[in-house]
């Protein structure tokens, strides 16, 4: 599902294998036929010969006004509102989860829409390609949109949107706006499932995010730390020490080396302390 180019993967269908790992009773055909049902709609409703602002605020009222689909402010950190099944049935989700929604309806519709990594709080681009027709006139070949408010955004809106995801830490950059990849979407997705039971002391269903995030990325140094961490907090200490020997294998001379160096000397202690 994974192999081959960005472009191959079916995003859909790797966001419902997400899910499945936490419902094995999943039956994606129900979501696909939610999806068509939408997308149904909007081909009755949009019109992709106008302006790319046009057939943006045009989705944005199908799916926010019309169907309902909104960003849960109450319970943002509720694991549903990250597994796609969930999302189509309640109506609810976080950003990302949502602009899945968007990407497959706009993708029925011929557009192109594409998501983006801002920096805490997902967005959508909407640009000229497939087959879309900008009307002759129209200069906008890019627009903005945030599906958890349901909204087309200007640039002073994500200006404002970066300074209060980061209280006002981090300046704003054009490159905040570029498109990612579906890996990098798949990645994004599976990053805040692990944050979310990390911080619930699920460390069950965070190791095996973290097993996902590997089989995305072998490589990644900081997942592999990250699943190491896990790992210790399930009393497995030889298996979470080999990864962090694996981890100075590939990167000897890192930052912090000698602190892996340490800790992988305090699991194996811990390792023989188990035997006795």
């Amino acid at each position: 599902m994974l192999m081959g180019s960005d472009e191959a993967i079916d995003l859909i269908r790797a966001a419902l294998c997400i899910a499945a790992e936490q419902d094995p009773e999943l039956k994606p055909e129900d979501s696909y036929r939610r999806l068509e049902q939408l997308a149904a709609r909007a081909r009755v409703q949009i019109d992709t010969s106008q302006s790319l602002d046009t057939i943006a605020t045009k989705l944005c009222h199908l799916l926010y006004r019309q169907v309902g689909f909104s960003g849960d402010s109450k319970d943002y950190y509720n694991p549903e509102n990250s597994y796609l099944n969930r999302v189509l049935e309640t109506r609810r989700g976080i950003p990302i989860s949502l602009a899945l929604v968007y990407i497959s309806v706009g993708e029925a519709l011929g557009l192109c829409i594409e998501g983006v990594g801002f920096p805490g709080h997902f967005l959508l681009k909407l640009s000229v390609a497939g087959n879309v027709q900008v009307v002759e006139g129209d200069q906008q070949e890019v627009v903005i949109i945030d599906p958890f408010a349901g909204q087309v955004l200007t640039i002073d809106d994500c200006k404002d949107l970066l300074a209060v995801s980061s209280g006002n830490t981090l300046p704003f950059k054009s490159e905040f706006l570029e498109s990612i990849g579906k890996r990098a979407i798949l990645r994004r997705m599976l990053g805040n499932l692990k944050a979310i039971y990390t911080n619930r002391a699920d460390f069950e269903q965070a190791l095996s995010l973290c097993d996902r995030l590997l089989l995305l990325d072998k490589d990644s140094v900081q997942d592999r730390i990250d699943r190491a961490g896990v790992l210790e907090q399930l009393q497995c200490y030889e298996p979470a020490a080999q990864d962090l020997e694996q981890v100075l294998s590939n990167k000897p001379t890192m930052q912090g080396a000698q602190a892996l160096e340490r800790k992988i000397a305090e699991l194996r202690a811990q390792v023989k302390g188990k035997l006795h």
